[in-house]
Parts: C-alpha cells; sequence; structure tokens
C-alpha cells in the first residue's frame, strides 16, 4: 500500500466494518482508489507517509482503539489541505461541535450508509476543494482594462433585508460588465483580474459612481443606507489603495451613507499578516470589514479567532445545502450561535424560497439577501418602481 498511483482520487477509508469496506472497494473501484483500515493507529501511518497523495479522509464516529473524532483531529494536524468525512449512526451535538471545530470535517453521513449516497457524497466534496478553475483561455485584466477604457461598466443594488421583519437594510453595490458578460460569467472575469492591478482601477472607478450617487441612495434608503461594497485582499494589501478605501468612507459617511466592505474567503489565509493588517487598521477606524462565502473553504473559523472582522456572509452554496445536507444545516445554526456570543453580525445569501428564510430567522441570522427576496437592478430602475409605488 506504499505506492499510490494519482490516476484516480485518493481516498483514505477507516471504518471497523469489514462489509462496508469491502463493498466499497468493490463498487467504486473504477472510480476512486481506496486504501482502507480498521485500525485508526495503522491509517495514521499510512497518512503520515501520503498526505500529498491523498484527497480525502472517511472515518467512523465509533471505532476500538481510536474514536473517529479523534482519528480526524489527528489527521487534520497530519494533513491540513485534506478534506475530511465522518460516518456516524449517532451525532450528538457536542461531538458534532468537535467535528466541525476541531477535526474541521467537510461532510457528516449518517449510517446505515448505502455506496450510492456514499459516492454522491464523495464526488461532492471532492469537486468543492478542488481549487478555484482558472478562467476561460481569453479572459485576461486586459480585457477588463479595456471595458473600463469604453466605460462599458455600471452598477447595480442588491437589497438586503433584516432577517428578524425582513425590512430593508441596505444594499450591496454589484458590478456589470455588459460586453464581458456576453461570453463569460461576472465570477470568472473578477476572478480573472482578482490579483492584478486593473481590479484597483476598477474598484476606483465604481468607487466614484457611488460618490456621485450618494444623495440618492440617502434619499431612496433613507434611514437604512447602508452600502456593502466588495473588495479583493489584492486591494487591501496595497497601502495606497487601502488609503483611498479609508477616504471613499469617510466621503460617504459625510454624505449620510454607510459603508461596510466585504472580502471572499478564499482570498483570505490565516497566515496573510499583510491582509490581516489592512482589516486591523480598518478594525481601528471603526470600518466594518465582512468575510464574504464564509464557510466555502477551510479557513473559516481560523478567521474568526483574530477578532478584527466584523462579521460573516454566507457563502450561497452552504445555504443552498442547508434544506439536503445534515452538515450544512448543522453548521450554519452553529456558526450562528458562535457569531451572536462574538458579537457579530451573519448574513446570508442565496435565499431562494421562503423556507429558507424561516429556517435562517429561527437560527438568528441577521441579515439576508436573494432573488427571493429582491434582485439586483440599477439604481435608475430602483428610482422608477419606488415612484409608481408612491403614485400608486
Amino acid at each position: 500500500m506504499d505506492v499510490v498511483s494519482k490516476k484516480r482520487p485518493v481516498i483514505l477509508m477507516v471504518d471497523d466494518d469489514e462489509k462496508l469496506l469491502s463493498a466499497v472497494r468493490r463498487t467504486l473501484s473504477t472510480s476512486f482508489e481506496f486504501v482502507t483500515y480498521s485500525d485508526g493507529q495503522e491509517a495514521l501511518d499510512w497518512l503520515s507517509q501520503n498526505r500529498d497523495r491523498t484527497d480525502l479522509i472517511i472515518a467512523d464516529l465509533v471505532m476500538p482503539t481510536l474514536d473517529g473524532i479523534s482519528f480526524l483531529k489527528q489527521a487534520a494536524r497530519m494533513a491540513p489541505m485534506v478534506s475530511r468525512m465522518l460516518l456516524s449512526g449517532n451525532v450528538s451535538s457536542i461531538s458534532l461541535r468537535e467535528a466541525i471545530n476541531q477535526a474541521m470535517v467537510t461532510r457528516v453521513l449518517a449510517k446505515p450508509v448505502s455506496v450510492a449516497v456514499l459516492k454522491d457524497a464523495i464526488d461532492r466534496v471532492i469537486m468543492t476543494s478542488k481549487p478555484v478553475p482558472k478562467p476561460r483561455k481569453g479572459v485576461t485584466p486586459m480585457m477588463v482594462n479595456a471595458a473600463i477604457d469604453r466605460s462599458d461598466f455600471y452598477t447595480v443594488l442588491q437589497p438586503r433585508f433584516r432577517a428578524s421583519d425582513l425590512g430593508l437594510c441596505g444594499v450591496e453595490v454589484l458590478c456589470r460588465i455588459p460586453s464581458l458578460e456576453k461570453e463569460f460569467g461576472i465570477d470568472e472575469i473578477f476572478e480573472a483580474c482578482r490579483d492584478h492591478p486593473v481590479i484597483n482601477r476598477l474598484t476606483s472607478q465604481l468607487m466614484a459612481i457611488m460618490i456621485d450617487q450618494a444623495p440618492r441612495y440617502r434619499d431612496l434608503l433613507g434611514e437604512s443606507c447602508n452600502l456593502a461594497v466588495n473588495l479583493s485582499a489584492y486591494s487591501l494589501k496595497t497601502p495606497e489603495f487601502l488609503d483611498l478605501v479609508i477616504r471613499f468612507y469617510e466621503k460617504m459617511r459625510m454624505r449620510g451613507v454607510v459603508v461596510t466592505y466585504e472580502v471572499p474567503e478564499y482570498q483570505v489565509a490565516p497566515d496573510d499578516h499583510d491582509l490581516l493588517a489592512s482589516a486591523a487598521r480598518l478594525r481601528e477606524r471603526g470600518i466594518a470589514l465582512l468575510i464574504d462565502d464564509f464557510g466555502s473553504g477551510n479557513n473559516s473559523l481560523e478567521l474568526l479567532r483574530h477578532e478584527i472582522f466584523a462579521g460573516i456572509k454566507l457563502d450561497r452554496d452552504l445555504v443552498a445545502g442547508m434544506m439536503t445536507d445534515f452538515l450544512d444545516d448543522a453548521f450554519v445554526e452553529w456558526i450562528a450561535q458562535v457569531c451572536s456570543k462574538m458579537g457579530l453580525s451573519i448574513s446570508a445569501k442565496g435565499i431562494e424560497n421562503d423556507k429558507v428564510a424561516q429556517k435562517l430567522q429561527i437560527y438568528g441570522i441577521t441579515e439576508m439577501q436573494g432573488f427571493h427576496l429582491g434582485s439586483p437592478v440599477p439604481l435608475d430602475v430602483w428610482e422608477a418602481r419606488t415612484k409608481t409605488q408612491i403614485s400608486a
């Protein structure tokens, strides 16, 4: 078992149920290369020599000598970049917290589990744990730069709502680039330039638009005039641009508009001292910086421990999975309690139906947004709708 091929994803599975291990090897061997053990310590010995070759670790909660959570804790320290999955017939709230917080498991599956369900879960974990794909050939920072030169971009406003009563509490300002979006998705476009100076140029142009439109935001939103603005980690780590971020906040505040910044979790590493220093500088000035797409990667809990972020915005896939995935649901409920105790705001995006919204309200989420509640529209369209409602 020392030599492992990388043609198929390599999965280390530890379970004292030999029948399950045999069924998994027999049924899924064409899709995955399983390395199976019934003894946790032997599995750790193997992992110590093969951590770079392993794509996923699966462990049963109840095992004779080394229980699943203890095993996964050690596996997490040994191979922190490898995703982990827990199998269990009964997961208590205490063991679930340990699994999420200390063993940092990606999924929890209830036993007995069919091979088909296990395969679906493995496919999902391996797919979501892969690095963010590089943009398709042709999407370049220079294309974005050319769009800026042509003024081929504009802003739209995504309404944000208080979870308690679904009252409007602000908007998120989003960017649209029509010519490029004919061929590429907006996330793909930004991914192409997130580590390039052009992202600073685009963001500064958007800030200029927002300053000009500030009085209209104020008239439209009144006391709820709070704007969420997205920033890249690259921008935050550029000293000169960080100064611009602070000046923009102050200018908007003078115009009666409060700005909250958001940075994607996958762009922030817990040991990125430059980024954390910038975040601390914003916090010292009373400027809120939130972690966007929270729960999409492996850095979520570690980032909160720095106590320099004002809150989080849950990843839309995590929110979507609440109704069908046990761990997604449990994680959202648990992290809402953590944020409440830490005094952090917690927002959720991607709300697509009433059931999700109602569950989030029960869990204590502070803000919600999504197409079910309100889709992004240009400022002039929102203003026209408001005038129509008033005249009616």
